[in-house]
């Protein structure tokens, strides 16, 4: 009979985990009060397990590609269904489609302000090479 191997009980201070993510402790105590993390509590300290530490990971995945906590939290909902892993990853790949369309958009929009910059600023370069040589 194989046993099942678990990872050893590491924890992690606040400290260790800003220097890891570059985050700041207001950052993940938000988090925590979000519902997002739960460490655990020795005196004051926060404990942090390595399930915090994969989901402080989620989180900042999820904040990079523009998800709001909401859904990051609604994404860390579906975990304890029964079809846990499938309705999480069909609901983040949903989220993630959507934020891809948006970005686009974006990206659109950017492309065309870029362009007008560029006319804008060849009109102006023209404009200004017309006055220096009426002065000179």
């Amino acid at each position: 009979m194989q046993t099942k191997l678990r990872r050893p009980a590491t924890t992690f201070t606040i400290t260790q985990l800003c220097r890891e993510f570059s985050t700041t402790p207001r950052a993940l105590r938000y988090y925590e009060e979000q519902g997002l993390l739960s460490p655990s509590r020795e005196g004051q300290a926060r404990i942090y397990s390595y399930r915090d530490r994969a989901r402080l990971i989620l989180i900042l995945r999820g904040k990079g590609v523009g998800l709001a906590l909401a859904e990051i939290r609604d994404i860390f909902d579906l975990y304890g269904r029964d079809d846990g892993l499938i309705a999480q990853n069909t609901y983040a790949l949903r989220k993630y489609r959507e934020r891809i369309a948006a970005f686009e958009v974006q990206r659109q929009e950017i492309d065309k302000a870029i362009a007008g910059l560029h006319i804008a600023s060849a009109q102006l370069e023209e404009e200004l090479s017309k006055t220096s040589r009426a002065a000179a």
